[in-house]
């Protein structure tokens, strides 16, 4: 890809995957303005479509065009993407995975090697990167979660409905808290099965008799899956660095 365009086309496919998420916040603004109010569940939910409109089609023609520039083609082949996010996928997925990167890096004609030279003060620092990048989107998109659940904020027609939307976000977001620890957890030199913490509230469906409590109490279950990621993390947080590297070639770098 070409250097000049590559980062930009990167943070807009990513921001494109987050767009409900960024459309949430105008929706948890009217919220609490005019919490309480007769149609504030209405007016949350019709901000919150006309946000997520703007978010998938501004990240997508930003981040498409960045893409498409780095990779060698013309923007032409952004134009399908007017007909809404399923055609945008497509476009981005192809253009990802599938066409031709005319504008090859010389540095990385060998990229099942590009990380088997760097120093290991580079790979703790790239592995912290990607930790932290990741923690931040996750826990984001859970507490934007978490705070729909607890204001009442309705982001579709029907109870149903908004169950869906808070489970398309919540998943990519836990799965995002799951590899950023992951990430950490190779940094500071530790087992990755440190990271079936998040997983805990899972295994109680496996327990004979344990799975009742979730019968018993319902809420249970999501309230442990919105708390587990930050157990995890502050779990991390605290391990000791086992990696070897002393701290002031983290701080320097």
């Amino acid at each position: 890809m070409d250097g000049r365009y590559k980062k930009k086309a990167l943070w807009g496919v990513v921001a494109w995957f987050l767009s409900p998420v960024l459309a949430l916040v105008p929706s948890l603004i009217v919220v609490s303005i005019f919490h309480g109010g007769h149609n504030s569940g209405e007016i949350a939910g019709t901000i919150f479509l006309l946000a997520a409109a703007a978010a998938f089609y501004f990240t997508f023609f930003w981040g498409g065009s960045n893409l498409a520039k780095a990779k060698g083609y013309s923007n032409g082949i952004l134009v399908l993407g007017i007909f809404g996010p399923l055609a945008q996928i497509i476009i981005l997925l192809l253009l990802l995975f599938g066409m031709e990167d005319r504008c090859p890096d010389p540095s990385r004609r060998r990229p099942a090697k590009h990380h088997r030279d760097e120093s290991p003060v580079a790979r703790v620092i790239r592995l912290r990167r990607n930790a932290f990048a990741a923690n931040l989107f996750g826990c984001l998109g859970i507490l934007v979660v978490v705070a729909t659940i607890l204001l009442h904020i309705h982001v579709a027609n029907t109870p149903d409905d908004n169950g869906v939307v808070r489970l398309l976000i919540f998943l990519p977001s836990y799965g995002l808290v799951i590899w950023g620890c992951a990430n950490w957890i190779k940094a500071k030199n530790w087992p990755d099965a440190v990271c079936l913490i998040g997983l805990l509230p899972l295994v109680v469906f496996f327990i004979p008799y344990f799975r009742l409590i979730y019968r018993l109490m319902p809420k249970a279950f999501p309230i442990g899956m919105a708390l587990m990621p930050i157990i995890m993390i502050a779990v991390i947080a605290v391990l000791p660095d086992k990696s070897g590297l002393p701290k002031r070639k983290h701080r320097n770098r």
